[in-house]
């Protein structure tokens, strides 16, 4: 009986941790605050914006930088394990642009307005710099200002023309530029202002 009461008291407490460890992980106050704190941590950058989870619908950390010496970059899908990591860095602008990207993968259409410039990138070029971290992006300004600054310009929200046709992914377009990552799909993106 006394090693039931142990292990059923045992239970209850792990129980309880899990349920505080839930309620402050998920706690989008926190979540800002702990990626804010990381970028306080990184030499030659001020934080110039940070999105605020409780005032917006997106669960999704967005902030904007300045490096000294280099110029403005902007970063969505953050978390603190973009600061360790990860796999997968994004990155929605840096100096002057900002970006556009469609996605195919099979018959699913996706958009969105940044690239990943991470270790799993579709672009080759940005696969080869060895980001992990928002800090390595940071580190690279200059090699990532450089890999994007040939890319097309467009002002259209989409290219004009596009769909080809009813069902039809185009191919691309003078407004875009294509990587193909199959089998996880086909990227076009291009440069917004």
């Amino acid at each position: 009986m006394r090693r039931f009461i142990i292990i059923a008291g045992c239970l209850v407490v792990a129980f309880l941790i899990g349920i505080v460890a839930l309620v402050v992980l998920d706690d989008p106050q926190a979540q800002v605050a702990a990626v804010r704190t990381r970028f306080e941590q990184i030499p030659n950058v001020r934080l110039t914006y940070i999105s605020d989870l409780t005032k917006q619908a997106s669960q999704v950390i967005t902030a904007d930088i300045e490096v000294s010496g280099k110029g403005q970059m902007s970063f969505t899908g953050l978390s603190t394990s973009s600061f360790g990591s990860s796999s997968r860095i994004h990155l929605s602008g840096i100096g002057p642009y900002g970006f556009r990207m469609r996605r195919l993968v099979g018959t699913q259409q996706a958009y969105g307005y940044d690239i990943d410039v991470g270790a799993t990138s579709p672009i080759p070029a940005a696969r080869q710099l060895g980001i992990t971290s928002v800090q390595s992006a940071v580190a690279h300004y200059d090699e990532l200002l450089a890999l994007v600054a040939h890319w097309p310009v467009t002002t259209n929200e989409w290219p004009s023309g596009w769909p080809a046709k009813t069902g039809e992914w185009s191919k691309t377009s003078g407004e875009e530029i294509h990587f193909a990552d199959l089998p996880r799909g086909d990227y076009y993106f291009c440069l917004k202002r």
